[in-house]
């Protein structure tokens, strides 16, 4: 068996240099670069098996993969802040895919499943814009907030499909606290890697310091939603490596 000629990690900054490389010393751009290092939002899923697929008030979106229901632009704004603000918001912006509208074998004949992702989750709790939910003092996410704030979503839902809880075989939610529990890099339930914000993007991602993916370990290398060129399906810091190393 060869050995291997260098190693990849695909993981959250702090699990690379405060956990697998715990025992190294860090290089002070490093440390610098961790102390400043910003997660985004957290983020809510919540899924849904139904006995058929979803009669929408307005059909044409029974035919659309993902969707996103929202009052509008001012509805985003106000959701975004109120989350920002650490608050439960009081219309969500509902990010809807429905799978099996373009494939239908992923359920039963006949039957559907939704997906939800809700992008303005709370990381800490610190009250609720619609004063309904009873926050714990601490701020973390428990399971009554989880399904009280997933009655909330499902109300909406609701509002835009016919019959929609007599279709409902079974529903599944995750707070922001259950997504990290499941893998620790989503920290808070950031599902990016990081805030994207232009300090923190790009070139500058994960530290202003980072060049090429590499770190301080020679043959270590970085990729992930956490790296540059940020987070998405494409694979880019993967393919931006490859490219480097081969």
């Amino acid at each position: 068996m060869n050995a291997a000629q260098g190693v990849i990690c695909s993981v959250a900054p702090g699990q690379l240099y405060q956990r697998l490389l715990k025992d190294r010393p860090l290089p002070e751009d490093v440390s610098t670069g961790l102390a400043r290092f910003r997660y985004a939002k957290g983020d809510m899923q919540m899924h849904y098996a139904l006995k058929a697929p979803p009669r929408w008030k307005s059909p044409e979106l029974g035919k659309v993969t993902l969707l996103h229901l929202t009052p509008g632009l001012d509805g985003v704004s106000r959701a975004s802040n109120e989350c920002e603000r650490g608050l439960l918001p009081a219309v969500p912006t509902i990010c809807v895919g429905q799978p099996t509208a373009l494939d239908p074998s992923r359920a039963p004949e006949g039957k559907a499943i939704l997906w939800l992702q809700l992008p303005e989750a709370p990381r800490v709790i610190k009250g609720d814009a619609a004063n309904e939910i009873a926050v714990p003092a601490d701020g973390k996410w428990t399971d009554a907030v989880r399904e009280a704030y997933a009655d909330r979503i499902e109300a909406i839902l609701a509002s835009h499909i016919d019959g929609f809880r007599d279709n409902v075989i079974a529903r599944r939610a995750y707070s922001p606290a259950d997504l990290e529990a499941m893998n620790v890099n989503l920290v808070g339930g950031d599902p990016y890697g990081g805030f994207c914000g232009l300090d923190q993007f790009f070139l500058w991602r994960p530290f202003k310091s980072s060049v090429n993916h590499k770190t301080h370990v020679p043959d270590l290398y970085h990729i992930g939603a956490s790296t540059h060129p940020g987070p998405g399906l494409g694979g880019g810091s993967g393919f931006l490596l490859a490219q480097s190393l081969g």
